[in-house]
């Protein structure tokens, strides 16, 4: 989680304070999560750092593999009940 969480901030271009700033988390949370210090969080502060990076809690907690492409979007998403 901390990879990707690393990754979606980088492609913002935003620094560990920034996504705290943006995501109103503590900046240790960030830290911790991504050098692997902390390797989980609750749900809000997760959907709170999803929703700031533009990407899915799914996407953050590796739900769903990257695309051959490795664009670092989540891939694998289904239609169901169409």
């Amino acid at each position: 989680m901390g990879q990707r969480i690393r990754q979606a901030r980088e492609r913002k271009g935003w620094s560990q304070r920034e996504l705290a700033r943006q995501a109103r988390v503590r900046h240790a949370i960030i830290s911790e999560l991504e050098t692997g210090k902390k390797m989980d969080t609750i749900g809000i502060i997760l959907k709170r750092l999803a929703r700031a990076l533009g990407v899915s809690v799914d996407y953050l907690l590796g739900t769903f593999e990257e695309d051959d492409q490795s664009d670092g979007e989540p891939a694998g998403l289904a239609l169901v009940g169409a």
